[in-house]
């Protein structure tokens, strides 16, 4: 009988430690920002499937590929751009970085003129327009996906008012 009682309150012991345990981890992991993760084909994937007609006769897949890598160039030269693994780009991380709050900020104007400038270099010109469309279109997505802007998962009115797929940018 008292071998009984000291199982019970053995086990009663171990699940009240276990919920406290898991309790706290969710409080203090419930205000962490999770990465976010771009992955090219799939927002090339989104890209495309939103490219109005006009824009989507002007270029090839592979465009549009070119154009998501210029626009992320932009953010490169801003500091903000990073290889797999990092949550910084070092630029962003280094002393005396960014504005009087510490931030690097890469305005999204500049890397529209940075990725439409590109897409005039080429030996074979793209329109501009159709660039700008694929440029605003990443921009949206990266929105989305919480890799600029505010929080992922806020409401993001694309072209038509259409809201982004939560499960697409998440690679």
């Amino acid at each position: 009988m008292m071998t009984w009682l000291f199982l019970a309150i053995g086990a009663l012991l171990v699940a009240g430690i276990a919920i406290y345990a898991v309790g706290s981890a969710v409080g203090r992991l419930e205000n962490t920002a999770l990465p976010a993760v771009l992955e090219v084909d799939d927002a090339v994937d989104w890209i495309a499937e939103r490219l109005p007609e006009e824009a989507a006769g002007e270029l090839s897949r592979d465009d549009v590929v070119d154009v998501v890598g210029w626009y992320l160039e932009s953010f490169a030269e801003a500091g903000l751009a990073t290889t797999h693994g990092q949550d910084l780009g070092d630029e962003a991380l280094a002393d005396g970085a960014g504005d009087a709050e510490g931030r690097v900020v890469a305005p999204l104007d500049d890397a529209l003129d940075h990725v439409v400038a590109r897409g005039l270099e080429r030996s074979d010109p793209f329109d501009a327009l159709a660039v700008a469309m694929v440029a605003d279109l990443l921009g949206t997505y990266l929105v989305a996906m919480g890799a600029i802007g505010g929080p992922a998962g806020g409401p993001v009115g694309g072209p038509g008012g259409d809201r982004v797929d939560p499960t697409a940018p998440r690679g």
